[in-house]
C-alpha cells in the first residue's frame, strides 16, 4: 500500500505575529502512520509546524524515569525500529501550516505518487481571520476579528486522485453516538469518502477513545455498516487493520466486475 496521512491542526494567521489554530496535535494521525509503516506500507506523512510525527512522538527521552537502563533501551528500540521502515517513510512538514499549503500540499502528493489510501486527520480550519499586515496593537481595550470560510480540501481529493481510498475523520463533542454517526454519515456523502472516522472530543479526553468506522450507506443500512473500535491502546492499529481489509475488497470486487 502507498499511503497518505495528514496531520496536526492547520495556522490561520491573525497578523504577523499572532495565528489561531486547534487542540489537535496530530497523535492519532501519527499512530495510524506508524500502524501503516508496520504493515509495510510507504507513508507520506503530511502536518503541521507543531504536529506529532511517527516516531518522534516517542522520541523524548524521561528524565524523571526511575529506570535510565531501560528508557535508553526503549529509545534503541525505537531508533531499530525506524531504522527498519525509514525508506517507507516520507515525512512533509508543511512550513506554514495554513490551510492554502495544505491543500497544495495534498494536492501534489496525490497527483504525482501512486497513492492508494488517504487518511486525512489533520484537523482543518473551518474559517480563518483576515489577517492584518504587521502587528495589532497590544493595548485596545477590544479586538473583533473577522473570519472567512476556508476550503473544503478533502472535497477535492476525489478529482485529483479518483481511485484513491478516501478515509475522512469527524470530530464532534459530548453528542449522543446516532447524532455523531449521522454527521459522520452526511460528510461520507458530502466528501464523496469511502469511509468517515468519527471521533468525540469528550472521550479522547476521558482517556477512552473511541471510533466509528461510517459508510455512506443508505438510510435503512444504518446499523449494519457501522463498526465500533475502542477504547483499546491497539486503536491506531485496528483501525489501519480494517481499512485495508475494506481496500483489499474494493480491490477484489473491482476485479471480479472486470
Amino acid at each position: 500500500m502507498n499511503v497518505v496521512v495528514t496531520g496536526g491542526g492547520t495556522i490561520a494567521p491573525i497578523d504577523d505575529v499572532r495565528q489561531i489554530t486547534n487542540v489537535s496535535s496530530g497523535s492519532f494521525a501519527a499512530r495510524i502512520g506508524e500502524a501503516c509503516l508496520a504493515r509495510g506500507a510507504s507513508v507520506w506523512h503530511i502536518a503541521t509546524p507543531t504536529a506529532l510525527l511517527p516516531f518522534d512522538r516517542q522520541a523524548r527521552f524521561n528524565l524523571d524515569s526511575t529506570d535510565l537502563a531501560s528508557e535508553a533501551n526503549r529509545l534503541i528500540h525505537l531508533a531499530q525500529s525506524y531504522q527498519n521502515v525509514r525508506e517507507r517513510f516520507h515525512p512533509v512538514v508543511l512550513p506554514k501550516g495554513t490551510v492554502e499549503t495544505y491543500a497544495r500540499t495534498l494536492r501534489e502528493t496525490l497527483i504525482n505518487q501512486p497513492i492508494d489510501v488517504a487518511f486525512l486527520a489533520m484537523a482543518v480550519s473551518d474559517f480563518e481571520p483576515i489577517a492584518v499586515p504587521g502587528k495589532i496593537k497590544s493595548n485596545l481595550r477590544s479586538l473583533d476579528i473577522h473570519c472567512r470560510p476556508t476550503p473544503k480540501v478533502i472535497r477535492s481529493v476525489r478529482d485529483w486522485s479518483p481511485n484513491v481510498y478516501l478515509v475522512g475523520f469527524k470530530l464532534l463533542s459530548n453528542v449522543p453516538d446516532s447524532d455523531l454517526i449521522a454527521a459522520a454519515r452526511e460528510a461520507c456523502r458530502n466528501n464523496r469518502a469511502d469511509l468517515t472516522i468519527a471521533n468525540d472530543l469528550s472521550t479522547l479526553r476521558q482517556g477512552r477513545h473511541v471510533v466509528h468506522l461510517v459508510e455512506p450507506a443508505p438510510r435503512d443500512e444504518f446499523d449494519r455498516r457501522v463498526e465500533t473500535l475502542g477504547p483499546d491502546e491497539r486503536l491506531a492499529d485496528l483501525v489501519v487493520a480494517s481499512v485495508f481489509k475494506r481496500v483489499d475488497i474494493k480491490r477484489a470486487t473491482a476485479t471480479d466486475n472486470a
